[in-house]
């Protein structure tokens, strides 16, 4: 599980990194939007770490870390909506979405489900380096 994150972190600078080379787009829009997704990379890996195995521990704290990680991504996704563009928006709002299950299940004492919040965070990578 700690190994997707990892990837994602990868995946979004390297395309950050090459995105330049190959756009001929407003270079500040894809920089900022390029840093708010290296922070996203970033919260995505604390949730992940903070995640696992939370429906099986009975810890209150430990479901507030988990909520409190859930919510940054959140915060994350509200600011990348920011830098606007279709692909964007259209993967802010899958992340969003998948927070919102997400809390739910760790509302629930469950397991939340991270894979949709990794996919919909690499998207958002992926939009940003088009921007």
């Amino acid at each position: 599980m700690t190994r997707k994150p990892y990837r994602l972190a990868a995946t979004t600078l390297a395309l950050l990194l090459t995105a330049p080379l190959f756009t001929a787009c407003d270079a500040d829009q894809a920089l900022d939007c390029g840093k708010r997704a290296i922070s996203l990379t970033g919260d995505v890996q604390d949730l992940a770490d903070s995640a696992i195995n939370v429906g099986q521990i009975t810890d209150e704290n430990r479901r507030k870390h988990t909520v409190a990680a859930l919510k940054k991504v959140a915060d994350d996704a509200r600011k990348i909506r920011q830098d606007g563009g279709d692909k964007i928006d259209a993967a802010a709002d899958r992340l969003s979405k998948a927070v919102e299950d997400a809390i739910d299940r760790v509302a629930k004492g469950k397991q939340p489900d991270v894979k949709p919040i990794t996919d919909a965070a690499t998207d958002i990578g992926k939009a940003c380096a088009d921007a």
